[in-house]
């Protein structure tokens, strides 16, 4: 009996132990199975979107691409399985708070996108290349629009939250975008933001401190722009290159009719906003007024500016000083279009200013000139005839139909003033101007002996050999003469015979590269 129950007892705890090994094998076997499942369940994700970075994701059907889960996307399309997809449309789904650089960069058959409002950032050129997107929605809480995000992408309509502070360099570079507004939010914009594009007018907000050189480069449908008066620059410099000035707008915008200033003018901030066909400034502006899109003092009686853009300039006839600066100042890479300049009955004085250039920022090389005033000074008339050599032909023509000037009785080619000044030798076609090879060459003509002063520029379009200045010359004034070249040489010379021996020549009558021979005359009585 108790044999028996041994037995019994010993056969029980067999069966037990024997059933405890299956159970353990059994585990064994299913966690190995677990761990190798996990492990090629994350092979194939692996395989399957190549990015897990922070629990982001990605998966493909029918065209479309969505993007989901808490974190940054990591890696662009490029760089994935989906390279060379024909992704059709991405959803980008809430959690997701970053795309990287070049996220959909040269996804040419991408049609839209959908942002979630965790998107905090969107990386440089993210939809660059995108040809085929038309419109992007951007959620609040993007800050920097980077630069290049939408060059060249299909873009006509896109929003900018009110939470953009920042639009980077090129960032809609040759989009079809046609107008776009800016929130108050934005700070600056940099250097070629919207350049290329299909933009017809923008509206540049009081709140942006800072403006790229070349922000509208090339915007050739571009016909408005109103912007803050004092706004800064920010400059665009070539790693290489000396750095060189240059404007918002640039030379091949020929459509820009207006720039609309909403803050007190910076009027050296007009050498950068383009070619245009006329400025506004506030009616309050505290220093400027503006009338038919010319710029004048606050009383309305000087003229201050013309904007480069207009080929028909009427003055208005409550002006009574034009600055030459107003129709020579410096413009960054574009020239003046004007061709017909109207000056009314009122305007009895022409003045220099600091902004003058040389006449060469011109499109027209005979430009039509209308003087309406009954009496103009000598000094006005010759700071007009030496400020804009394309306008002389007309300028002589008038001179003499108001009797503000008249052609030496001795020499007809001569063009006078009353008291003696010389203006100019008059070329026989003034149009050559720009023409050396078409030039005249001096070479024995004497001076009158009633001129007084051979005045500036006096000699223009001519190369002189030899000249005879009359006894009654008193003076020579700044650059009035470039010798002749010497044959089979390098050198310019030129012998000038004077009959005053008091004369008075300035230190730079003539080309410092040029050899004058000055030979003093004597009068045999």
């Amino acid at each position: 009996m108790g044999k028996e129950k041994f037995i019994r007892k010993r056969k029980s705890a067999d069966k037990f132990t024997f059933k405890q090994s299956i159970m353990l094998g059994v585990v064994i076997i299913a966690s190995v199975s677990i761990i190798f499942m996990q492990a090629d369940n994350a092979s194939a994700a692996k395989k399957k979107t190549k990015q897990d970075n922070h629990y982001v994701t990605m998966s493909f059907k029918n065209g479309v691409l969505t993007v989901k889960g808490n974190g940054e996307m990591g890696d662009p399309i490029n760089i994935t399985v989906y390279e060379g997809k024909n992704i059709k449309k991405v959803v980008i789904k809430k959690g997701v708070v970053s795309l990287p650089d070049n996220a959909f960069k040269d996804c040419k058959k991408l049609k839209k996108i959908v942002l979630p409002s965790t998107l905090k950032r969107i990386g440089a050129r993210a939809f660059s290349n995108t040809t085929a997107l038309e419109s992007l929605n951007l959620p609040n809480g993007i800050k920097t629009i980077k630069e290049y995000t939408f060059e060249k992408s299909g873009i006509e309509k896109v929003n900018i939250p009110k939470t953009v502070k920042k639009i980077g360099a090129y960032a809609f570079e040759g989009c079809p975008i046609k107008n776009i507004s800016i929130p108050k939010s934005v700070k600056s914009i940099e250097p070629g933001a919207f350049a290329s594009s299909s933009i017809k007018s923008i509206t540049i907000p009081k709140t942006v401190k800072k403006l790229g050189e070349g922000v509208f480069g090339n915007c050739k449908k571009l016909e408005s722009i109103t912007m803050p008066g004092n706004i800064g620059v920010i400059k665009y410099e070539e790693p290489d290159d000396e750095y060189q000035p240059k404007s918002f707008v640039g030379d091949s915008c020929k459509s820009l009719k207006k720039i609309k200033f909403t803050t007190s003018l910076n009027i050296n901030i007009l050498k950068r906003v383009g070619k245009s066909g006329g400025f506004e400034v506030m009616a309050n502006d505290p220093k400027y007024k503006s009338v038919d899109g010319l710029i004048y003092s606050k009383d309305g009686k000087t003229l201050l500016r013309i904007p480069h853009g207009r080929k028909k300039v009427i003055i208005s006839d409550k002006c009574t000083t034009v600055t030459a600066g107003s129709y020579g100042y410096e413009m960054y890479l574009a020239d003046s279009a004007m061709k017909e300049i109207v000056f009314p009955k009122t305007v009895t004085k022409i003045i220099l200013d600091d902004t003058l250039l040389g006449p060469s920022y011109y499109e027209c090389n005979n430009i039509k000139i209308t003087l309406n005033m009954d009496y103009l000074d000598d000094d006005s008339i010759k700071i007009l005839w030496q400020t804009n050599k394309y306008w002389r032909n007309s300028l002589k023509d008038e001179l003499l139909r108001k009797g503000l000037a008249k052609l030496n009785e001795e020499n007809e080619r001569m063009l006078m003033l009353d008291d003696g000044y010389l203006c100019a030798y008059l070329m026989k076609d003034i149009s050559k101007i720009d023409d050396r090879s078409a030039w005249e060459t001096i070479d024995g003509l004497v001076v009158p002996d009633n001129v007084k002063t051979i005045g500036t520029e006096a000699f223009t379009g001519f190369l002189v050999k030899s000249l005879t200045f009359g006894s009654g010359v008193k003076y020579v004034e700044e650059n009035v003469l470039l010798a002749a070249d010497v044959p089979n040489t390098y050198k310019n010379m030129a012998t000038i015979y004077v009959k005053n021996h008091d004369i008075v020549i300035s230190k730079k009558a003539f080309d410092a590269n040029d050899q004058i021979n000055i030979v003093m005359a004597y009068i045999v009585y």
